[in-house]
């Protein structure tokens, strides 16, 4: 791997939380009622996709050239506070 690997580490476990908490929104939604389920099952298909996006950069850093994945590391930082941000949101939301 060319990019810094205690970065990529991080990014990696980080890659790996954000599941952990996606599943268990999912899993709070399939037990609300079914207008709060609807709500449930659009924010985690909504967080889904920023996390594939989150992991799509991941994999294009780690394959890039030291060089690239310097200039890479920059847009990882912005899909992370993008799914970051996205997750906050949706557990704010969904828990009202």
């Amino acid at each position: 791997m060319s990019a810094d690997t205690g970065y990529a580490a991080k990014m990696q476990t980080q890659l790996k939380k954000w599941d952990a908490d996606v599943d268990a929104l999912a899993a709070m939604g399939e037990k609300a009622s079914a207008e709060a389920k609807t709500a449930y099952q659009k924010c985690v298909k909504e967080l889904r996709v920023n996390r594939d996006a989150a992991q799509k950069t991941f994999l294009e850093m780690q394959s890039a050239s030291l060089s690239a994945a310097t200039q890479m590391q920059a847009k990882m930082e912005a899909s992370w506070d993008t799914m970051q941000k996205a997750l906050v949101k949706a557990s704010t939301d969904l828990k009202k």
